[in-house]
């Protein structure tokens, strides 16, 4: 039994238990009834309102366990609810003529009024097990399309899931992409910017000295004509001097004292210094 099937058939027992139920106290009404009669007539008006009002609950009854199995799955419950009108309008006919029959008859012949109310026993448990019949169709018939349903539902539930999937791999796909295009533009962009240090580096060792014609540039020199024998100027020193294109003593002494100063951010008269150290 599938988990949609048990609420279902619950649903349909409790519908039926209410319906013989229904059936039993018509039917002990009639049986009272006659009992009745044999004694007065009195209250047999009242009766009759009575077991009317009792049919009348057993039909909103039937028509709301049809709407009920009905509301489950969408379907045109229209020929159910037409079977319940005409199998209790047969009955409250059958019901009327009888408490009519009563009235008119009951003081002459209480024998022919107990035959008839058999009867009416008879057809009312002959319709009551049609209907019954029919409520199991209608059952059988609601588990089996609930059961489909579920089943197609579980099928899409499934499909979702897949393209849950699918695009979670997808998305993955294309974050590695894209990490990776990130990664390949910050190599370009670290490979400019060395590239373009260097090009800056080139361009500084071309600009002339300041306050000299003659343009100078860093060169490689003999290491007896290198600044390493002038007092104060140390490697930093010397580097920021060859950036300038002050790299040996005569360019040191072709510089002026401005423009060691500023190549190195010294003073003017220590850079004065330095230049008379190398003429010497």
């Amino acid at each position: 039994m599938s988990q949609s099937e048990s609420p279902i058939r619950t649903m349909f027992d409790v519908q039926r238990t209410a319906i013989k139920q229904s059936q039993q106290l018509f039917e002990q009404g009639l049986a009272a009834q006659r009992n009745v009669d044999a004694m007065a007539l009195t209250g047999l008006e009242g009766q009759a309102s009575l077991q009317r009002q009792q049919l009348e609950f057993a039909q909103a009854a039937s028509h709301g366990y049809v709407s009920a199995a009905a509301a489950l799955l969408p379907s045109d419950d229209t020929e159910a609810h037409r079977a319940i009108d005409e199998t209790f309008d047969q009955l409250k006919a059958t019901h009327a003529e009888f408490y009519d029959a009563l009235e008119r008859d009951l003081e002459r012949d209480l024998n022919a009024a107990t035959g008839l109310a058999e009867d009416v026993e008879t057809a009312l448990d002959e319709q009551t097990e049609q209907f019954l019949e029919l409520t199991a169709s209608i059952e059988e018939q609601t588990v089996e399309n609930v059961d489909e349903f579920s089943s197609r539902l579980d099928e899409q539930l499934e499909r979702t899931r897949e393209l849950q999937t699918r695009l979670a791999d997808q998305l993955e796909r294309q974050t590695d992409d894209i990490e990776a295009l990130l990664e390949q533009q910050a190599d370009q962009i670290e490979t400019f910017q060395q590239q373009l240090a260097e090009q800056t580096e080139t361009g500084l060792q071309q600009i002339p000295v300041q306050g000299r014609d003659e343009p100078h540039t860093k060169i490689e020199t003999d290491p007896e004509h290198t600044l390493e024998a002038i007092e104060g100027i140390d490697a930093d020193v010397r580097e920021e001097l060859a950036d300038a294109g002050i790299a040996t003593i005569d360019d040191l002494t072709r510089a002026g004292a401005d423009a060691v100063a500023e190549a190195t951010d010294i003073s003017e008269d220590r850079a004065t210094e330095w230049i008379e150290q190398a003429e010497a």
